[in-house]
């Protein structure tokens, strides 16, 4: 599940990219970036910038609240 919401924030921020899709992919992807200090930082200016597309989103606060509120009701004795 993490890995789920994890590649579903650098997908919603434009960074597919950053989303491994096997184990292989993930492993290749941290030795890269381990070994490029320059990539790290252009990579942490990019999610910097794009910060505000997921923290100005209330999209999805809503959908977890309407969730919540269905679920309550739902377990309500009738």
């Amino acid at each position: 599940m993490r890995g789920r919401l994890a590649s579903g924030i650098m997908r919603r921020m434009g960074l597919p990219e950053l989303v491994a899709t096997t184990d292989e992919a993930f492993i290749e992807m941290a030795i890269r970036l381990a070994a490029d200090s320059a990539k790290r930082k252009d990579l942490r200016l990019e999610i910097e910038s794009r910060r505000h597309i997921l923290f100005a989103d209330i999209e999805p606060v809503r959908a977890l609240e309407g969730c919540l509120t269905e679920a309550i009701s739902q377990s309500r004795p009738r």
